[in-house]
């Protein structure tokens, strides 16, 4: 349930990702998004039934909501949902924005991507559908500027400027299994519901 009811006309920023676990790197993604667009709101939302992904996530749905609420507590903009586990189909791209069209009509959503999305965007669902339904905005990234100006589906992107991190889900998760310390990689409420339910062990 979202603090804020997305309204027709306003403008919503949208991160997707399997989150597990989400990290600094996702809520710099989502923060600088927000600064750069003045949203009306903006939310992360975990990944249910990822089609494009060979395995399964690591940590449970439930889990992986939980850390994500936890990551966002006392944001003023940020808003977590569960929205997907009400897919009837694969969590597609298309099929999530289909469904928010139809709970919220007359809301701008923005699609929030990180720049090294852009190399598989044509494998995507429909892409030349998506693209109709959706604006796409993506975080710069050094390195990637070519890729970028290269895609065939740049026209239908918008860059936007954002810090620089380099921390990823898998290395979290195999430093944990290594048991080095992921402090300062993520909120330390994740952190701490990580280490209490023993995840990723």
């Amino acid at each position: 349930m979202l603090r804020t009811a997305p309204n027709s006309g306003s403008r919503w920023g949208l991160l997707g990702g399997l989150f597990d676990p989400i990290h600094y790197g996702h809520l710099l993604l989502a923060q600088a998004a927000y600064n750069h667009f003045q949203f009306d709101g903006l939310i992360l939302h975990p990944s249910f039934n990822p089609p494009h992904r060979p395995q399964p996530p690591v940590a449970s749905f439930e889990d992986r909501c939980l850390m994500t609420r936890l990551a966002l507590e006392g944001h003023e903009v940020l808003e977590s949902s569960d929205f997907e586990k009400e897919l009837k189909s694969p969590g597609y791209t298309l099929a999530i924005i289909d469904f928010l069209n139809l709970k919220y009509p007359g809301v701008q959503w923005h699609l929030i991507l990180g720049a090294d999305n852009i190399a598989q965007f044509d494998r995507w669902h429909k892409p030349e559908e998506l693209v109709k339904r959706v604006k796409i905005v993506v975080g710069g990234r050094p390195g990637y500027d070519a890729q970028f100006e290269a895609s065939p589906w740049v026209q239908y992107f918008e860059k936007f400027p954002m810090p620089q991190v380099e921390i990823s889900s898998t290395v979290i998760r195999q430093m944990i299994k290594e048991k080095r310390s992921i402090q300062y990689l993520l909120p330390e409420e994740v952190r701490r519901l990580i280490q209490s339910r023993g995840l990723y062990q």
